[in-house]
């Protein structure tokens, strides 16, 4: 059992790296979006009043002041506090807001075991162990309360289960049975967090180790749960990123000759796959704007 939970652990965080990258590799040679610009936008110095950089009368030859680190902030506020859904529904934000948060320390337990893990080698003792302990136990009640809650709710609320599939029902159900064996776990084994890293250890080192029932059957579910992830709509934490400076703040000027123009040049040469009254199936964009004209 020792060696094919090893390999399964290697395979299944090789597996979410990679098809995470391909996700990412596809979203980035796409067309380019229809973006936004909506004021304000986060990285403008007026961005208190919805100003632009056109506002200053130099703006094609001045150099633009952009704010990486405001725009990082606003990001991660919307990420932690998710305010959009808090206005439109309380109760439902709630449960929503929670399992985002187990979810969120779900990925600090894991990277602080496995640093644990690594740091045991070189026989550094960072005290990592009642860090673990607490973010476990918080990630587990979390967790479950916070899937359950989002169960019922797509269940009983006809505007949610209209849009539920089947496989968000078992995302769902499978998230709570991964925190209730965590939780298990956390109360009746040993130190089992050191036993994770003694585990990860044995990875780094090649040396398999033996560990409880309810450890192996944790790992397992983690496993699954990383293979199961790319499939998911859980992308969104990435795709957040290209959403935000890519679509709604990407403001930067269409000019003559720029990087922007050739790819905005490249997306008219697509083809057109749909038909109307005032559109030619087959005719590219770019012709299709001439016959407009």
């Amino acid at each position: 059992m020792s060696v094919f939970l090893g390999i399964f652990t290697y395979f299944s965080y090789i597996f979410i790296l990679v098809a995470y990258s391909l996700k990412i590799a596809k979203y980035l040679s796409l067309p380019i979006h229809l973006r936004w610009e909506l004021y304000p936008i986060m990285h403008e110095e007026n961005y208190r009043y919805g100003g632009s950089y056109y506002e200053d009368m130099n703006w094609r030859t001045g150099k633009r002041q952009k704010s990486l680190l405001r725009s990082l902030l606003y990001l991660m506020r919307d990420y932690l506090y998710m305010g959009s859904y808090l206005k439109s529904h309380c109760y439902y934000w709630f449960f929503l807001y929670i399992s985002h948060i187990s979810f969120i320390l779900l990925i600090f337990l894991q990277a602080f075991i496995i640093a644990g893990g690594l740091l045991s080698i070189k026989h550094i003792d960072v005290s990592l162990h009642g860090i673990t302990e607490y973010i476990g136990l918080i990630c587990f009640i979390a967790g479950i309360a916070g899937n359950i809650g989002l169960l019922v709710f797509h269940l009983v609320k006809d505007e949610l289960r209209l849009y539920t599939s089947p496989f968000m029902y078992f995302g769902y159900l499978f998230y709570v049975i991964l925190c209730l064996c965590g939780l298990v776990m956390w109360l009746y084994d040993d130190n089992p967090f050191l036993q994770y890293e003694n585990f990860w250890r044995g990875l780094f080192t090649l040396s398999p180790v033996s560990i409880t029932p309810l450890l192996t059957c944790f790992i397992i579910l983690i496993n699954l749960h990383l293979i199961y992830l790319p499939f998911t709509r859980a992308i969104h934490y990435i795709t957040r990123l290209f959403a935000f400076f890519k679509i709604r703040w990407d403001d930067e000027p269409n000019i003559k000759g720029s990087g922007l123009e050739k790819r905005i040049l490249k997306a008219l040469e697509q083809k057109i796959t749909w038909s109307a009254p005032h559109i030619h199936t087959g005719k590219k964009w770019n012709e299709q704007f001439k016959m407009n004209d």
